[in-house]
């Protein structure tokens, strides 16, 4: 029988950790893990933690862990516990690079750097794709409605972002009917995993066809809103929905140009018509997605934008070629504010109030 030296793997466990991650003290576990519930009593904590400071006791027949001794904050009894999310895979999925981006294309409406439109009018532009499926303005103010567009300047009318959710897998399809076989799809990982479930599933549309082919373009999203609760939320604060000229969340504020100006709101206030669904979503940046774009980590009027799959990579070096997109690596601390903020989409609902 082999005796295993636990100090000295726990200590290596310590020194990985410090040397390649946030590292997060027993008070963060006992905060987000231990005192909403969501523990599983597993005793990862208590049996991993290299002082022996974490110990539990059973309080009406529960396993309760505590701290009962200077923590060292080495962060692997946070890093351990299988309720965490501590990985960049884990958090924002698997990719090859992360950029900062901005669109250099004139005219059309964008929202932040513009790249998802930039992508996709490259790809038009040199006849990689047949057509692109995005969101657009309806007849009805900000109720978007999906459109299929076949040149570059089709798509430039799609730019900015809307808050309510869009059926492009629909218009992927109708795409289909009109005879198009290689699409570029611009939606939110709800939209894009719809579209993964076609290509993986064995009765799956995209799955079956030998023709078909597409290219995923995702857009990071924290939650939608009910388009009815959205539109009362709006007039009761004095704007009328046909006035709104642009809607953006940053920084943990909502905010609304209108023809009489700019007015914002912190996002909790519009907790009460955020979408139900959107309880269920634990993904902000679009992870089965092949090139992700959003506005977190990078500056105003600049785009995130995470490759993928070999698929992204190959459209983001198409339209770098052709000189409509200019771009640099994202730093490390702009790629940890992506990070936080995914972590905090995706263990939300761990303060959701339980079914039983």
């Amino acid at each position: 029988m082999m005796v295993l030296n636990i100090e000295e793997i726990l200590t290596a466990s310590k020194d990985w950790l410090k040397a390649n991650t946030k590292r997060y003290a027993f008070k963060k576990l006992e905060r987000e893990i231990i005192k909403t519930g969501v523990c599983v009593e597993c005793g990862t904590c208590v049996s991993n933690c290299p002082v022996t400071v974490i110990t539990a006791t059973r309080t009406d027949g529960k396993y309760v862990p505590e701290l009962t001794g200077k923590c060292i904050s080495c962060g692997i009894c946070y890093a351990m516990c299988p309720r965490t999310l501590t990985l960049p895979e884990h958090l924002i999925g698997e990719y090859i690079s992360i950029y900062k981006a901005q669109s250099k294309l004139e005219g059309g409406k964008r929202q932040d750097g513009g790249v998802a439109t930039a992508l996709v009018s490259a790809q038009l532009k040199a006849g990689e794709l047949d057509a692109a499926v995005v969101a657009k303005q309806g007849e009805v103010s900000w109720l978007p409605v999906f459109s299929i567009a076949t040149s570059p300047d089709g798509v430039l009318d799609s730019g900015g972002t809307f808050y309510t959710h869009s059926p492009v897998v629909e218009g992927m399809m109708q795409a289909f009917e009109e005879g198009h076989s290689k699409l570029a799809v611009v939606g939110t990982a709800c939209n894009i995993d719809g579209i993964t479930r076609l290509q993986g599933h064995p009765a799956g549309f995209l799955n079956l066809s030998k023709d078909a082919s597409i290219l995923k373009i995702g857009l990071f999203c924290m939650e939608s809103f009910d388009y009815a609760g959205l539109k009362e939320f709006l007039e009761q604060n004095g704007i009328k929905i046909d006035d709104v000229q642009r809607m953006a969340i940053a920084g943990g504020k909502f905010t609304v140009t209108s023809s009489s100006g700019e007015t914002e709101w912190p996002i909790a206030d519009l907790n009460h018509i955020a979408a139900r669904s959107c309880s269920y979503c634990h993904d902000l940046t679009c992870k089965n997605s092949d090139i992700s774009c959003g506005n977190i980590g990078s500056e105003e009027r600049w785009t995130t934008v995470i490759v993928r799959t070999e698929l992204g990579k190959k459209a983001f070096e198409l339209a770098a070629s052709q000189g409509i997109i200019e771009y640099e690596e994202l730093d490390n601390k702009a790629i940890q504010s992506v990070l936080n903020v995914s972590r905090m989409k995706a263990t939300r609902y761990y303060k959701m109030e339980p079914a039983h």
